[in-house]
């Protein structure tokens, strides 16, 4: 059996929850508070951009958040580190399969640990049962990157996507037409990152000099030098004009491009 993958969202720390909603609503980008994660203590943000979207995290409930382990919630344990140290940053990114039983079998056969798959879910401001299911990758790449995680929503793309427009979730940007359009990672070792991402994804690479990138759908993830090792900034297209948002050490690019 075979996977369709897809880059789902992008996990985006931030200290307070309401100031991150209004620096970038204030920049032309449209926010709103999902809900509260119960058993990892945690609320957030989100912004769509189409099916691809963007969540703030952060801490609601310290003591929930602080009780948690790494294993089975690597990427929410990190946001809840980065939370603790003040720390605002993004942190890795969601990919989303129409088979998470299949994903998780690759994965481990590629000899990685990985978490169980668990069920999630929260609820909306509006009161529905968002759910899906979910597992974090325990390992984290080459110079300490972190790995993605995988997510199968309880609904297909299309009714997602119907379900989010009349929610008005997917919506205008008063900035423009945006998507997200690249992930930037720095790493101090781009082609070997690269290579991991591609036998998580089974994607192809292509190189030009030092940069490599893996195109995923209609969007690429792009490897480079430096020294964060972290994916450090998004790229969005289709802005009325072209801007630099920098939050913390959280960086959006929005460019004219289409």
């Amino acid at each position: 059996m075979t996977e369709t993958l897809n880059w789902d969202h992008t996990m985006v720390d931030v200290t307070n929850l309401q100031d991150a909603i209004d620096y970038f609503n204030s920049k032309g980008l449209a926010f709103t508070p999902g809900g509260h994660h119960e058993y990892w203590g945690t609320k957030n943000a989100l912004d769509y951009f189409g099916l691809n979207y963007i969540e703030l995290l952060t801490v609601a409930n310290k003591e929930k958040a602080k009780a948690f382990p790494y294993e089975n919630n690597s990427a929410i344990h990190d946001a809840v580190e980065d939370y603790f140290a003040g720390i605002q940053r993004i942190t890795t990114i969601a990919i989303r399969t129409d088979n998470i039983e299949e994903t998780h079998r690759r994965l481990k056969g590629l000899g990685l640990n990985v978490g169980d798959i668990t069920d999630g879910k929260r609820v909306d401001p509006a009161g529905k049962l968002i759910q899906w299911k979910i597992f974090y990758v325990d390992d984290e790449l080459v110079n300490h990157l972190p790995a993605p995680f995988f997510i199968q929503w309880s609904e297909d793309d299309d009714k997602r996507r119907e379900d989010l427009k009349k929610q008005g979730l997917i919506k205008f940007h008063p900035a423009g037409d945006l998507f997200v359009k690249q992930a930037i990672f720095n790493v101090s070792d781009p082609e070997e990152a690269a290579k991991q991402w591609s036998a998580l994804l089974q994607a192809e690479v292509v190189s030009e000099g030092d940069t490599y990138t893996i195109n995923i759908g209609n969007k690429q993830l792009v490897f480079t030098a430096g020294v964060e090792n972290r994916l450090f900034k998004l790229i969005f297209h289709g802005a009325k004009q072209p801007e630099k948002l920098q939050l913390g050490q959280i960086r959006f690019d929005l460019l004219d491009k289409k």
